[in-house]
């Protein structure tokens, strides 16, 4: 499964998390038509569900079937991780919560993604 991480250094990790999770809930809900902006012209709207779930300091978003989204708030620190089916998903991912965090920090943030290698075996 490939995974991207994204270790973001900010003085307010908390904020960027409580406003991704506030948006992904409102793509989420039953009048939420962002999600389907967001799907582009590959996907029909009914095609991704989203499903958000979080604490203060950890949400998760789920998009299925692209993947999942996990963003956690450290002190002065905001991490992403990004799981996805393919790398076809994970792109897209990317380019989704990319596009989200630069526009809620107004371009104040640097997100460099990196890929996270797993062994087996």
């Amino acid at each position: 499964m490939p995974t991207l991480e994204a270790r973001i250094p900010t003085d307010r990790p908390a904020r960027y998390l409580r406003q991704f999770r506030t948006h992904a809930e409102a793509m989420a809900s039953p009048r939420g038509r962002r999600l389907r902006a967001h799907a582009g012209n590959q996907h029909s709207p009914n095609t991704v569900q989203l499903r958000v779930e979080g604490t203060d300091d950890r949400t998760v978003a789920h998009f299925d079937p692209w993947g999942t989204c996990t963003l956690t708030a450290t002190t002065n620190t905001l991490v992403i991780r990004l799981d996805a089916p393919d790398t076809t998903a994970l792109d897209r991912l990317r380019d989704l919560i990319t596009a989200d965090l630069a526009r809620f920090a107004r371009g104040a943030l640097t997100i460099e993604w990196n890929p996270i290698q797993f062994r087996t075996g």
